[in-house]
């Protein structure tokens, strides 16, 4: 029987410091396994020697938008894949056993909890959807998933494709504005992880996928604004975290890095 194809995928569009990143975050990756697949989706503007050492680099769709890493999800040339935000390092030798995580689930996520670590780290988590109090759960940060299943497939290019009617609602038609009539306040509509609670929550054409967790969740997506304890240990996982992610602390406008660091 034919294995499946299994690597990392990583987006860097919109801001060049994503970039960078990426080259960083895919050294990480083969300062542990030196045999990773990893494929980069950039804008064709910030390419330069670097993208050599990625084993495929594919121009992201459309470079302006702010949400190509669902455009680069959707395309993965893997069968399993393991997305990374960019922004981020690799710090622990288990990042060797992602594939394994993802036993006989679809996809797998961090999750969200309401817990000290985490219940402060993200603006907002809480919504109104009609009528009742929601909460967004699923992070996308890193994302474990199978494309093999063809539902999969289906809700990767539906999360890019319903994410961009939201970002550019003011020029779609408004027959298209899927989140109309559910009372959703407008500053939800910003975040990718609301498309995502929308596409698991509800639309019946994935009530059937199988959706996990991560097994010592928070290792596989530590953000630096999340809170240690006294003694400065990590709290609520079991070993270091995996997975260091800066998107709270990163200057992501530092477009002069180019220039600063090109050699």
């Amino acid at each position: 029987m034919k294995q499946p194809s299994k690597g990392f995928v990583m987006v860097a569009s919109k801001r060049v410091a994503f970039y960078y990143s990426a080259c960083n975050l895919m050294e990480c990756i083969k300062d542990y396994m030196p045999d990773a697949n990893v494929t980069l989706f950039c804008s064709p503007e910030f390419k330069d020697h670097r993208c050599e050492d990625f084993d495929n680099v594919f121009d992201v769709k459309n470079p302006d938008f702010l949400r190509e890493k669902l455009y680069g999800m959707a395309n993965s040339p893997y069968d399993i894949t393991f997305y990374m935000d960019c922004d981020g390092e690799v710090v622990h030798e288990d990042i060797a056993t992602v594939f394994d995580q993802l036993e006989d689930c679809d996809m797998k996520f961090v999750v969200l909890k309401d817990d000290p670590i985490s219940l402060k780290s993200f603006v907002e988590k809480d919504f109104q959807c009609d009528g009742v109090i929601e909460t967004m759960k699923l992070c996308g940060g890193v994302c474990l998933y199978d494309r093999r299943n063809s539902l999969v497939r289906d809700f990767m290019q539906d999360w890019y494709d319903m994410f961009w009617i939201q970002e550019y609602k003011e020029t779609i038609d408004e027959s298209k504005h899927w989140w109309k009539g559910h009372n959703i306040k407008d500053s939800m509509l910003r975040w990718d992880q609301f498309t995502l609670w929308w596409l698991v929550n509800k639309v019946p054409k994935y009530k059937d996928l199988k959706i996990g967790e991560f097994d010592d969740n928070y290792r596989w997506n530590w953000f630096t604004s999340f809170k240690r304890n006294e003694k400065g240990e990590y709290n609520l996982v079991k070993k270091h975290p995996i997975f260091i992610h800066h998107s709270s602390s990163m200057n992501k406008g530092f477009d002069e890095f180019k220039t600063e660091v090109k050699l």
